[in-house]
């Protein structure tokens, strides 16, 4: 699996954080746990071999999404609400990548998920650059979209660039965002290839 998704992708590494795009979200706070939100898959362990880091095999997403990701990776947000789960993680590396649970049915058909989140993205002034790119996953097939979101600043307006996985599984649709600071994403791209890769929605 080659890396083209990612090409292109920028914006402020905390922009995930104050996208309210699809869900009044539930930020993970005092007397939470990371077990709450993550458990351990060690079949999909790794370890370090530069450039790339150590990964850790996990569940995510109430269980729903297996995934091998960075160990350096720390939780910044995360919610086990039914239908509207999600997680977010931030690297040091400047990026972060969040997978967030839709509430389409996987019953729907294909073509009318993907029209639902171009909708939302539309809706609340958010422009898609690039559109329903096939991406492959470990077990399943998803659409990549690059996205360019205005975001308010001191001076002037800042845009934010992500790209964002519309990836369907037997149980559930999920959207994957990664937002990166800069508009390139090459130094990370071998990173990140292991994380798709590996992604199976249950």
């Amino acid at each position: 699996m080659t890396c083209a998704w990612l090409a292109g992708c920028g914006g402020a590494p905390d922009t995930a954080a104050r996208n309210r795009t699809f869900y009044d979200w539930t930020a993970a706070g005092p007397g939470n746990t990371a077990a709450q939100f993550e458990q351990r898959y060690p079949p999909l362990d790794l370890g370090e071999k530069q450039p790339n880091p150590e990964y850790l095999g996990v569940l995510v997403v109430r269980g729903g999404i297996r995934l091998s990701r960075p160990k350096e990776w720390m939780i910044r947000e995360a919610s086990n609400e039914p239908g509207r789960a999600y997680i977010q993680y931030t690297s040091p590396r400047a990026y972060s990548f969040g997978v967030y649970e839709r509430p389409d049915s996987p019953s729907d058909l294909w073509r009318d998920v993907m029209t639902r989140y171009e909708d939302d993205v539309a809706s609340v002034g958010a422009k898609a650059v690039g559109r329903r790119v096939p991406v492959a996953t470990w077990r399943g097939q998803g659409r990549a979209y690059s996205i360019e979101r205005k975001v308010e600043a001191a001076k002037k307006p800042l845009i934010s660039r992500s790209r964002e996985i519309l990836l369907r599984g037997e149980h559930r649709i999920v959207i994957v965002q990664i937002v990166h600071d800069g508009e390139d994403m090459s130094a990370i791209d071998a990173e990140l290839t292991r994380v798709i890769g590996t992604m199976e929605v249950l």
